[in-house]
């Protein structure tokens, strides 16, 4: 008797635990398609919570090992059930725009919206421009790359595209087509500053990737001089590349990283570029980067991994990176490392405060919105989660304003469903604010850079059956709307100035100047500009009365500050901030010469710097547990 009360209560908990289960499942479905209704039209305050992920049906490669990543990308960009293929056909649905409901932002202040306009459509010599790779220039055009531009056919008949737009120019203005190398491709290369300003780009396609056969890369180089408007062919690398990065170090040389090589293998080889012998330098032992990978650079001259990357992580785990001698430090903590796909990687203003942040990404789930930063200057090193930024996407653009605030904007879930949205996160702020709303997507290879006037404009797109998106679209923030207070004005500056340097400024406007800023011109591809930086300049006033002038203090530590071309901008008491002027920062020979043979340029294992420096050790760890991973927690933001 005992026995059958016992097996009859046994059988009742059981059932009871079920019917729990069932009723919790209901309730969570019926809460995901709330969720998921509420996101489907924009809300003017009302804050819920950011919808659930949506199941892919095309390839994603986030999880496979790097081994397979390659033949596993060529999958997902010809699988015609996904939106990355040329043969992709549309629905209605995924053509639909989506709007995240706007983000109630606890304890923030009220943010002008600004203003979005399309001030061009471009095609030029029967081509539309397509920004696949954008970069600000020393003249402060921009220069737009497509190489053959995500076509095989114009990859066979080898045309090739570039382009140079000046913002200067009256709306509706198109840009110039600048010849390109002729039998080099260098749609998905990579590309950064070089110290004097030119545009180094390394590496680009070989081999469109097919059944037989993934991507493959190029070992090629060559420099974009805006004096001349031309391309010059610089040495060979060691390896070819193909989506390879460039972060520079901290005497603006590029260190060039990752991509897929000659055999469509993702490579363990890195090296540095010296512009002054053209030559191309393995670095000590071997290092896995993902393609595009996010970089930072640390004011030790250590490069830091953030976890971004472009199709998947590859096994990898962020961390801090001594080039010089092969050594790693970790960084734990990252909120859903397998949902990294083309998210952002940007190093908050100021420069000199070494926190970076993560934003956004995709995986085969979906997309997230959530944040992660790290503090380079603490004690030890690991990610804390950041503020939701009220919309979950991939393939956005990010950027830091003249204001100090860090924009996001755009992005898509895998190339369908465009996120027409935007926000800002003030200096120092808790929380994203929404503002006004971009109109034209920007999805798969689009770009957006600031601009010396203190807009952002936002190029490309392409989506399926080589459709190019041409329209060229302008984000003009707060301080650049009819009605706003008047703008400080540089009238008189030097152009070159030495790290540690002071310097006058003089300038004109109703109001006295309370602060600086330094801002790397941009280079983009892929959510991806491993160089983007703000800098912090402190200002003294010399006279308040016509004609005004201040003096400006030039970082003296080339880690935070490397050689290059900055955007200066002055801000008023009110934060308005100036239009930029283009100054080239160049080294302090006499504070070298002094320094002796320790140097930013080359970290030593045991260089004093703000928290730990990279030692000798074992190669990071695969990364958190799989349930951080799976990003599908719709209450902390993913999706």
């Amino acid at each position: 008797m005992t026995g059958r009360l016992r097996a009859r209560n046994s059988f009742l908990a059981i059932t009871l635990v079920v019917v729990i289960a069932v009723v919790i499942s209901l309730l969570n479905a019926a809460t995901a398609s709330s969720a998921q209704t509420a996101g489907s039209a924009q809300t003017a305050s009302s804050p819920v919570a950011p919808a659930p992920a949506v199941t892919q049906k095309g390839v994603t490669c986030n999880t496979v090992p790097a081994a397979e990543l390659n033949n596993c990308i060529s999958l997902m960009l010809s699988d015609p059930n996904g939106a990355y293929s040329p043969d992709h056909v549309y629905t209605n649905a995924e053509k639909q725009p989506v709007y995240a409901p706007r983000q109630l932002a606890a304890a923030a202040a009220p943010v002008n919206p600004g203003s979005w306009s399309v001030v061009a459509t471009c095609t030029v010599n029967n081509y539309n421009v397509n920004a696949i790779h954008a970069s600000v220039t020393k003249s402060g055009k921009v220069l737009m790359t497509a190489g053959s531009g995500y076509s095989r056919a114009n990859f066979a008949q080898k045309v090739f595209k570039t382009w140079l737009w000046d913002p200067k120019s009256p709306p509706g203005s198109c840009p110039r087509e600048i010849p390109m190398p002729a039998d080099v491709d260098l749609f998905c290369s990579g590309h950064t500053h070089l110290p004097d300003g030119r545009v180094l780009f390394f590496g680009g396609t070989a081999h469109y990737g097919d059944g037989s056969l993934g991507y493959t890369g190029i070992r090629e180089s060559f420099a974009f001089d805006d004096a001349t408007e031309t391309y010059t062919p610089l040495g060979l690398m060691n390896v070819a590349r193909w989506y390879p990065n460039g972060p520079v170090n901290a005497v603006g040389n590029p260190i060039i990283v990752g991509g897929f090589d000659a055999a469509g293998k993702l490579t363990t080889t890195n090296e540095s570029f010296n512009p002054a012998t053209g030559q191309f330098t393995k670095l000590p032992g071997t290092r896995l980067f993902p393609l595009y990978a996010g970089m930072v650079l640390r004011k030790n001259g250590t490069l830091c991994y953030s976890g971004a990357n472009m199709g998947g992580r590859a096994g990898t785990s962020p961390g801090c990176w001594n080039w010089t001698n092969n050594a790693w430090y970790p960084i734990p903590g990252l909120l859903y490392p397998d949902c990294r796909d083309q998210a952002n990687t940007l190093l908050l203003y100021p420069a000199q405060a070494q926190k970076f942040m993560v934003i956004g990404g995709g995986c085969g789930t979906g997309t997230t919105g959530t944040t992660a930063t790290v503090d380079l200057n603490a004690a030890s090193h690991k990610f804390t989660t950041g503020p939701y930024v009220g919309f979950a996407a991939m393939h956005s653009c990010a950027t830091i304003l003249p204001d100090k605030s860090a924009f996001v904007a755009g992005g898509a879930d895998h190339n369908k469903n465009p996120r027409l949205q935007a926000a800002v996160l003030q200096a120092g702020g808790t929380a994203w604010q929404q503002v006004a709303s971009p109109t034209v997507p920007r999805m798969y290879h689009s770009s957006c850079l600031l601009l010396p006037d203190g807009s952002v404009v936002t190029l490309g797109t392409t989506a399926g059956e080589q459709i190019v998106e041409n329209r060229f679209e302008v984000y003009k923030p707060w301080y650049m709307q009819p009605g706003s207070p008047d703008r400080p004005a540089i009238t008189s500056v030097a152009t070159t100035m030495k790290l540690g340097g002071t310097y006058p400024v003089a300038y004109s406007g109703p109001a006295s100047v309370a602060g600086a800023g330094l801002t790397r011109l941009g280079s983009v591809t892929h959510s991806s500009d491993p160089n983007q930086r703000s800098v912090d300049v402190p200002v003294t006033t010399v006279s308040i009365s016509p004609p005004k002038s201040v003096n400006i203090k030039i970082e003296a530590d080339r880690g935070i500050l490397p050689p290059g071309f900055y955007m200066l901008t002055l801000r008023d008491w009110r934060n308005i901030p100036s239009q930029a002027q283009i100054v080239r920062i160049v080294e302090n020979t006499a504070a070298v010469a002094g320094a002796g043979s320790t140097s930013a340029a080359a970290p030593a294992a045991g260089a004093p710097a703000a928290g730990p420096v990279p030692t000798a050790g074992p190669q990071p760890p695969g990364g958190v547990s799989s349930a951080a991973a799976d990003c599908c927690c719709c209450g902390s933001g993913c999706c």
